[in-house]
């Protein structure tokens, strides 16, 4: 097929004029059989012909016609590698320029364009008495790499999230912890442990939440407690932080203290 549709085949010497027959894809060609009365032209296997000498009726100088063809085939693969080579390139081109393109714009290609995340920190420190229960607030996001704010719903005064639009949140808060006293002795160590929960609309005990809880040493006076986990919001509900002071002595949230969030998906 190649040959077939290289330049010059229907010119040029008589040798390159010699038919042959086509095979018909079963492997089983004919040549024309002398004195059978069938011209090749007639023969149904000989409808389509190319420039390529039969081998039923090659001539004495068949060899050197054969390889005049097989160095054009060469050429003509050569040429084809070539062609395949630079396709290839410009199409992997194109899709680094795609990649490259799609670094500016978070929703180009594949990545998926996050609508709502936060990353804030508490602004000063907050006492916690004991034996009480308390909701974080007074958040603010530092200008520094690596923190980040999109979408609306944050409000840093009273430390309340609200989810823009109904989906699956996930959730952190990170907190650096003081306790100002020792415990006194003799009491009881059951009563000596903290709990730290990210809750739904305020309701810990009703709705869906996050929960941790740490056993306090007695001479632990500094230590950090985490949680994280994911919940699933309503349009218009709000997450907090909320710190359960179980122990026998007041605590200091200390500032810088991390709460952040991200909407997975819907």
């Amino acid at each position: 097929m190649l040959l077939a549709g290289s330049p010059g085949r229907a010119s040029g010497s008589p040798a390159r004029r010699r038919t042959g027959t086509v095979r018909d894809g079963t492997g089983a060609g004919r040549a024309p059989v002398p004195g059978s009365g069938q011209s090749p032209e007639k023969s149904p296997q000989a409808a389509l012909q190319v420039g390529v000498p039969s081998i039923a009726c090659a001539p004495s100088g068949a060899p050197a016609v054969l390889e005049e063809l097989l160095r054009e085939l060469q050429l003509l693969r050569k040429g084809m590698v070539k062609e395949q080579v630079k396709t290839c390139r410009k199409a992997w081109e194109g899709c680094e320029e795609e990649e490259e393109s799609g670094e500016g714009n978070p929703q180009a290609g594949s990545h998926c364009h996050v609508q709502a995340a936060f990353h804030c920190r508490t602004r000063e420190n907050i006492s916690v008495e004991q034996r009480s229960w308390q909701e974080l607030q007074l958040y603010y996001i530092p200008e520094r790499d690596g923190m980040f704010h999109r979408g609306t719903g944050l409000n840093l005064t009273s430390g309340q999230y609200t989810a823009p639009i109904a989906g699956y949140y996930t959730f952190t808060a990170t907190l650096h912890i003081v306790r100002r006293e020792q415990r006194r002795k003799g009491q009881p160590c059951r009563e000596n442990r903290l709990r730290v929960l990210i809750c739904v609309q305020s309701h810990c005990q009703h709705n869906s939440n996050l929960e941790t809880i740490s056993q306090l040493e007695s001479g632990g006076d500094l230590f950090t407690i985490s949680v994280a986990g994911v919940l699933y919001l309503q349009a218009g509900q709000y997450a907090s932080v909320f710190v359960d002071n179980a122990a026998g002595s007041p605590l200091t949230i200390q500032s810088g203290s991390d709460f952040s969030a991200i909407l997975l998906g819907v």
